[in-house]
């Protein structure tokens, strides 16, 4: 967390997405937080969906935020998606109502990169989803590195398993080649891999009642009502993405872990290994109180 009173710019990349949506509201709400840009991927559904959600959730609770729409496939795989977990749109069975919401960015990778340029201080950068813009931006502004302090990526697994396949966590699975890109870069990126997201779940119920009475909770029901993903147990949603966020609000809550990535781009796409290593220039997050920790994401989330 930023010491010297000054808010700290962010970027945020995602696909939305239901545990996105809350990690939203999260950076959304945080007074903490400069959020200075949003851009869409593909990843959870396809890019029309993930940039149509980020686009109305953005306009709804972040306010003048800017969204940009990013890159609509990996760089060298097949597209793929969880509207399987997620839901045909993306948020369970919400339907994003008419609106007059535009795109300020028709292309997401420029749009980091002007945004980058623009701040007067070195971006954290957060990621939900596939690292396919992220990549795009290192391979064509090498520069771009030396601007951002870190990254905070939900992505990957410790110890090569995986939720997608046997061996690999979804996100890393879809672009594999674009993480081995972005490990490759020498970035600072601080993992919060796949297991945390079920360590630090939410019930279903304490959400909508922290929500009630408000559009907020009404769209959570919704959504809820279509969200099919077991790995947290019945009645409670995975807090994947949170922890992406919690770690830049509340770093005092996880353990920094430092340690060198391997990503494997051949015969199992998408295992990772985050081994822990004094000399590494990455870190993975492990949660040190999993019950502050949620009611701090609750309280974020509402305030």
């Amino acid at each position: 967390m930023d010491t010297t009173g000054k808010r700290i710019p962010l970027i945020i990349d995602a696909d939305p997405g239901v545990d996105d949506t809350l990690a939203l509201k999260m950076a959304f709400e945080s007074e903490l937080l400069d959020v200075k840009l949003l851009c869409s991927v593909a990843g959870n559904v396809n890019l029309d969906l993930t940039t149509a959600n980020s686009l109305y959730l953005t306009k709804k609770y972040g306010g003048d935020i800017p969204v940009a729409r990013g890159g609509a496939s990996p760089l060298a795989r097949d597209k793929m998606d969880a509207s399987a977990v997620h839901g045909a749109g993306g948020v369970g069975n919400y339907k994003i109502p008419r609106h007059g919401y535009t795109l300020d960015f028709t292309d997401g990778v420029q749009a980091i990169w002007e945004t980058l340029c623009g701040s007067d201080q070195k971006c954290t950068l957060v990621t939900f989803g596939p690292m396919t813009n992220v990549a795009r931006l290192f391979a064509l502004h090498p520069d771009a590195v030396g601007r951002i302090e870190r990254i905070f990526a939900m992505i990957a697994a410790v110890d090569g398993t995986g939720n997608i396949t046997p061996y690999a966590e979804f996100n890393a699975y879809c672009d594999p080649d674009s993480l081995d890109a972005v490990v490759r870069s020498g970035v600072e990126i601080v993992f919060a891999p796949m297991h945390l997201g079920r360590e630090a779940r939410l019930s279903t119920e304490a959400l909508l009642r922290r929500s009630a009475g408000t559009e907020f909770g009404e769209m959570l029901s919704q959504i809820f009502s279509g969200y099919r993903d077991s790995a947290a147990g019945e009645g409670y949603v995975a807090m994947y993405d949170a922890n992406a966020v919690a770690a830049v609000l509340h770093p005092s809550l996880y353990d920094f872990v430092r340690c060198t990535p391997e990503v494997n781009t051949t015969d199992f796409p998408g295992q990772t290994f985050l081994r822990a290593d004094d000399e590494g220039h990455c870190f993975y997050l492990e949660i040190k109180d999993t019950d502050a920790l949620t009611e701090a994401m609750l309280d974020d989330m509402f305030r």
